[in-house]
């Protein structure tokens, strides 16, 4: 991964978005680079009777501003605390339209797991669901869950970064999933781990089946994964590369994964699905469930490792 000119973050004053601006601030020192601190809102409102020619906010825009640039002031304080330079945005728009919009200016995207609720989750929503599918540059969220007694990420465990877990099945988006995992865990100075989830519900009880048939299937899936330990292991001999296939499906076996990893990184489809249009079900339950922070890869990355426009 290139360096980038700047790390870019969404905060909404959440518990979850303080944590987000936390990673990123560890991020940005490692690079050494800028963080941009970005925070989107637009104001709830209703529409009168065929009278009123535009809907009609409900919350003064005056008031909605200040308080987000106080919030934003909070924020720069708390980075540049650590040591990283930082600017501030504050934009009236769609939260996700916007870190879109500013994301092809940026090496990276961060946001947290979920916004604050009510009001302002008109400031992240479902922006880590939607993002990652619209962003020019690699999405990171990070789950709530990812906190210690204060309310803040520990500084010694976003340092830390021992092993990079990322979730490959021979896809075009595992496939780019995997150049990001190698790119992070360089970065980081931290191992790789491989994991191939292979699910055989449904299929290895049924009478018709050769009796080998589980035992074909996951040895298929070791095959394809040693030829990826061993062409990484060709092209990076410093990095310390593991592999594992686990039998289950996709969601639940990257969620287990994450327990032990300090970064899960996983491609935004995997071989079904529409093409293009969603995030994929597996990484939404991923995202949702992760004790660690995701990475998912831009779709342009996908889009080139696979050497076709669909990406999928």
């Amino acid at each position: 991964m290139n360096a980038p000119q700047h790390v870019l973050v969404g905060v909404d004053g959440s518990d979850e978005s303080l944590h987000a601006l936390d990673w990123a601030a560890a991020f940005a020192r490692r690079a050494g680079v800028e963080l941009h601190v970005l925070s989107a809102y637009t104001l709830p409102g209703f529409t009168g009777s065929y009278s009123f020619a535009h809907d009609v906010p409900m919350v003064d825009d005056l008031y909605a501003k200040r308080y987000v640039e106080d919030l934003l002031a909070r924020a720069h304080e708390r980075v540049v605390a650590t040591g990283v330079p930082a600017t501030t945005e504050v934009t009236i728009a769609d939260a996700t339209t916007a870190l879109a919009e500013r994301s092809a200016r940026s090496g990276l995207v961060v946001v947290g797991a979920r916004g604050a609720g009510g009001f302002m989750e008109r400031l992240l929503g479902t922006v880590s669901a939607n993002l990652p599918v619209r962003s020019a540059c690699p999405t990171v969220v990070v789950p709530g869950r990812a906190r210690v007694d204060d309310g803040s990420l520990a500084a010694d465990s976003l340092d830390r970064f021992g092993k990079v877990v990322v979730g490959v099945d021979g896809s075009p988006s595992s496939d780019a999933a995997l150049q990001a995992a190698v790119a992070q865990a360089r970065a980081w100075g931290a191992a790789v781990e491989l994991v191939r989830a292979v699910s055989l519900v449904g299929w290895s009880g049924s009478p018709w089946l050769d009796p080998g048939f589980r035992e074909s299937v996951l040895g298929g899936a070791r095959a394809e994964l040693d030829r990826d330990v061993a062409r990484l292991r060709a092209e990076h001999p410093d990095l310390s590369v593991s592999a594992d296939v686990v039998e289950g499906h996709a969601s639940d076996v990257l969620a287990d994964s994450s327990a032990a990893a300090d970064l899960l990184v996983v491609g935004s489809r995997g071989r079904g699905g529409i093409r293009g249009l969603l995030l994929g079900s597996t990484s939404q339950a991923v995202l949702r469930r992760s004790h660690c922070p995701v990475l998912i890869p831009a779709r342009a990355s996908e889009r080139a490792g696979s050497g076709r426009a669909d990406g999928d």
